[in-house]
């Protein structure tokens, strides 16, 4: 059991935090390296990245601009352009909302290890890849 944490070790000094991206089908991808908005919007064209947290009922959805990095620690979504500059919904927010829950939800039965140690189940989870894929198919 030791082993496993000290093998986490250089994972937690180097990646100390992930970015997550939440795909409009429902799919989540997990970044340990930096990335650029563009760089996700030229692999998924017609789409563009907006920070979880801006998002309000009432408010117009605004994306990150594209040579923008995304910060750790913050979860992003990956919507239709033809949302863009429109106004959020209620029902377009909870769409999201559940979609996110069940996509976060379902990434942590991957990790038992971070329901024994929860803080170091997030740096560790990952710690050889770049990024990992959950595919909303396997959403159960």
């Amino acid at each position: 059991m030791g082993n496993a944490a000290a093998s986490c070790a250089p994972s937690i000094l180097s990646n100390s935090a992930t970015v997550k991206v939440l795909f409009f089908d429902g799919r989540l991808e997990v970044y340990t390296r930096p990335i650029k908005a563009a760089e996700l919007m030229v692999e998924n064209s017609g789409q563009f990245v907006v920070e979880s947290t801006s998002l309000k009922v009432g408010n117009r959805i605004h994306g990150v601009t594209a040579d923008e990095d995304l910060e750790r620690r913050n979860l992003y979504f990956l919507l239709p352009m033809d949302l863009l500059y429109s106004v959020l919904t209620h029902e377009e927010l909870s769409s999201l909302t559940y979609k996110a829950s069940r996509a976060l939800k379902h990434r942590g039965s991957f990790n038992n290890f971070s329901k024994i140690f929860p803080v170091l189940g997030e740096f560790c989870m990952f710690p050889n890849s770049e990024s990992k894929t959950y595919g909303s198919d396997a959403l159960i």
